[in-house]
């Protein structure tokens, strides 16, 4: 298939809520300044590594939910609700790669409230498509469908993802000096290694958030849901779809979304489960994806966090992927990041 530009439409909602009040759920952690020195594995697998600011009350805010008021993607994914967390950001990407769907999609149901945001490498809002619907739309060989090239590409990724790793051993939790100057978790650059000749971005869509983080707070989750058209066909080839989760902050600036070897979000992440008939029925039938994951990470109190959440293809820009977004809260983890199977 040829390759032509096409240009990126910006879909931007930005906006902050009002001044409010923070409904809060009170306990108390022993946190401290910094990451204790572990290893990305260790981090994904729930080390116990903390922050450690002695006798520290922690009282994240409650979620408030408020995606039944309409097509906003934060308050799709549990922000920006009026007595809730504020937020501003928005979506960006070709059209149509991003839609808020309410109710479930096979085994994937909200995670809070009544809907959820899809971000997708093709039409987002075809995820929820039968095969045979999928057909009626011109997509109508299984094995490679739904497939939408937008022709968005080639291109790189945008600031401030950096594939490059802080070192070759060590990661952000071993030494905080690396803070900005690279992918804290080291778990972006052996995807990139693997492309033939350059790495090059395709389809690009992601969600972006400015936040602060509230009194009392000492981490950040969200839940997420990968699936991808490339299983089975193009499984441990260079032509992974991805998904990554940048957080810019004190304590990280990087990838905080891998599995437990510390790779990356594709369709041989250790998560991807969901490789029989659990799909089926809707668009990924005879795909693959992973059950709902939680990502948690540490922040501090009053800090300004930019969190990328981005999908894309690599190498080409044929054969769709997807994320779902949702649950986004406070919480008091003060760890380096984890991300695991939502119970």
């Amino acid at each position: 298939m040829g390759r032509r530009a096409h240009p990126t439409i910006v879909l931007t909602l930005l906006g902050t809520a009002p001044a409010c009040e923070y409904a809060t759920v009170v306990g108390v952690r022993e946190v401290d300044d910094g990451f204790e020195a572990g290893t990305a594995d260790e981090a994904s697998e729930g080390s116990d590594a903390s922050l450690d600011l002695p006798n520290e009350q922690c009282a994240p805010p409650k979620p408030v939910s408020c995606d039944d008021l309409g097509q906003d993607p934060l308050q799709a994914v549990g922000l920006d609700c009026v007595g809730g967390t504020p937020a501003a950001g928005g979506v960006s990407g070709p059209p149509g790669a991003a839609a808020v769907h309410s109710g479930a999609i096979g085994p994937y149901a909200p995670r809070e409230g009544e809907a959820f945001l899809i971000l997708s490498t093709g039409q987002a809002t075809q995820l929820s498509a039968s095969q045979t619907e999928l057909a009626g739309l011109g997509c109508d060989d299984p094995p490679h469908c739904p497939s939408t090239n937008f022709g968005a590409g080639p291109g790189t990724l945008p600031a401030p993802i950096d594939v490059d790793p802080v070192d070759d051993e060590s990661t952000c939790v071993d030494d905080p000096s690396l803070i900005g100057s690279g992918d804290c978790s080291n778990s972006l650059a052996a995807q990139w290694a693997a492309c033939v000749g350059d790495c090059e971005v395709w389809d690009y869509a992601e969600l972006r958030l400015s936040l602060v983080v509230p009194p009392d707070t000492w981490g950040l989750a969200f839940d997420f849901a990968f699936m991808s058209v490339e299983w089975p066909e193009f499984e441990n080839s260079s032509f992974n779809d991805m998904f990554v989760a940048w957080l810019e902050s004190e304590s990280w600036t990087g990838n905080i979304s891998f599995d437990s070897q510390g790779s990356p979000i594709t369709v041989n992440a250790s998560f991807t489960e969901f490789t029989g008939d659990e799909l089926d029925g809707f668009a990924m039938e005879g795909h693959a994806g992973t059950r709902w994951l939680s990502t948690d990470i540490g922040v501090h109190p009053g800090e300004a966090l930019t969190l990328v959440l981005a999908v894309f293809d690599i190498s080409d820009g044929d054969y769709d992927s997807v994320v779902l977004l949702d649950g986004f809260r406070w919480t008091c983890s003060g760890t380096p990041p984890t991300t695991k199977p939502v119970p």
